[in-house]
């Protein structure tokens, strides 16, 4: 990626933390609010593949761990998990997920963050959230998901493109005239 491509990809970042800690954060629901990072690392690698995926949404994440109180790094390794997996389902098909397909996989792996979150903090002994709450921060994150992937998808799509603006308008479908 160009050096333009990831200063379009910061401006997204930033756009997100906006929105989580402006509007997401005030949403509860069932004790749980809604998770805008899980959707941008699941955008990530839809978007640009399982390996380049994995990389944005380390970057996505590290930005997350400001902003959580767990330990520093912890999202970004859940994230470049999550990223890797939607870019690896997703290229498993012919090449461009549908949004269906991608509301699907953004459901699925909103619960699977959740779930590696819990395993992981169980793992370095850290508390843990009782099975009813975990039930519900799971519900919300996936839930939400479906509603985010769609936005999400569509900026960092737009973030990541290779050809400039300029280069794609002069394509065109069918017989044409220019």
């Amino acid at each position: 990626m160009t050096a333009v491509a990831w200063s379009r990809v910061a401006v997204v970042v930033m756009v997100t933390v906006v929105l989580q800690e402006a509007v997401l954060n005030g949403v509860v629901i069932g004790g749980a609010h809604p998770d805008a990072f899980v959707a941008l690392a699941v955008a990530a690698g839809l978007t640009s593949g399982p390996q380049r995926g994995a990389v944005i949404a380390f970057g996505i994440g590290l930005v997350a761990d400001l902003f959580v109180l767990t330990p520093f790094g912890l999202s970004a390794l859940v994230y470049v998990i999550v990223a890797f997996g939607a870019g690896a389902t997703a290229s498993l098909g012919s090449g461009r997920a549908p949004y269906g397909f991608s509301m699907v996989v953004a459901l699925a792996a909103g619960i699977a963050a959740t779930l590696l979150f819990e395993l992981i903090e169980t793992l370095i002994d850290q508390p843990q959230l009782p099975s009813a709450e975990l039930a519900a921060v799971a519900a919300v994150v996936g839930v939400a998901n479906l509603v985010l992937i769609v936005p999400a998808k569509a900026a960092l799509a737009r973030a990541v493109r290779s050809r400039p603006a300029r280069e794609l308008a002069g394509v065109s479908g069918g017989s044409a005239l220019r």
